[in-house]
């Protein structure tokens, strides 16, 4: 290290020189890389929600493995689905990923899975994701004081199935 004495008209100033080398940089032209077009045109299918599995499913722009998986699980725990949007009440799929999908859903309703109600065990009845085992309770327990169901209405007169709860688990009931 050398040591220069500058002088300045009010003050002296130390500066430390050091000889440092210098480096150079080779600079190579940059590629440009992307990606080829394709001209494989992509239409979208119809998938039909209550016969898909889960690679149809997948094959929905937003929909992956995990969506799909948890959409066909749902599907079967409910016996089908009775509309599209019942894809809103899988774990995970919001209003905006179903207004992009739901152009290419399709429902059959002859597809969902029926109880009968009027031979239906209380396990079988309580193992439906609409019906808790109170309720599931409560319909059997109305069926052994007043017999047989005559229709799916009679289910309105049990206390604990409100409007909303009747809506959704008419679709999955049935008399034989």
């Amino acid at each position: 290290m050398n040591y220069e004495f500058v002088e300045s008209s009010t003050n002296w100033i130390d500066t430390i020189s050091e000889k440092q080398p210098t480096k150079s940089y080779k600079t190579y032209p940059t590629k440009k890389r992307s990606k080829p077009i394709s001209n494989k045109i992509v239409t979208p299918v119809l998938i039909n929600m209550n016969q898909a599995d889960s690679v149809e499913f997948s094959k929905l722009k937003g929909i992956g493995k995990v969506f799909s998986s948890r959409i066909v699980r749902y599907r079967n725990w409910l016996g089908g689905f009775y509309t599209e949007t019942q894809l809103l009440e899988v774990y995970g799929i919001d209003s905006l990923l179903f207004k992009q999908i739901r152009p290419y859903l399709s429902i059959s309703i002859k597809d969902v899975i029926k109880i009968n109600i009027n031979t239906c065990s209380q396990k079988n009845l309580s193992s439906h994701p609409y019906i808790s085992y109170k309720i599931a309770k409560s319909i059997l327990k109305y069926r052994e004081h007043h017999g047989f169901y005559k229709s799916i209405n009679d289910l309105k007169r049990i206390p604990l199935i409100d409007e909303e709860l009747f809506r959704k688990i008419a679709f999955y009931l049935e008399l034989e």
